[in-house]
């Protein structure tokens, strides 16, 4: 499976200020983490998804209608943890991803 190319280039943007940063596959969707721990960006549906914590992610779904939960699966058995937010909303996905990777 091939990795979206707008995936492949955000996390090479990220890499500035986290080069320990690797791609992996996840349920079989491109993800990210820092090295030697567990990931935390992917890319499924033509969005991006941060695992950010269930308060967090909760805080985004109040303010962004088309935020929703990560389903992998797509059986109704969402990740707590994480967000799934699609390209174009009022949210920067870079401020996202420094949260998820703990950059702030």
């Amino acid at each position: 499976m091939a990795i979206p190319h707008i995936f492949v280039e955000f996390i090479d943007e990220l890499r500035d200020e986290a080069p320990s940063l690797e791609t992996a596959q996840m349920f079989g969707k491109p993800c990210a983490r820092l090295a030697g721990q567990k990931p935390v960006l992917s890319f499924h549906q033509d969005s991006m998804v941060f695992k950010l914590g269930a308060t967090r992610v909760e805080e985004i779904f109040a303010t962004h209608l088309e935020a929703v939960p990560f389903d992998p699966s797509g059986k109704g058995r969402p990740f707590k943890d994480w967000v799934q937010v699609p390209e174009g909303i009022d949210t920067d996905w870079h401020a996202l991803a420094r949260e998820a990777l703990g950059l702030k």
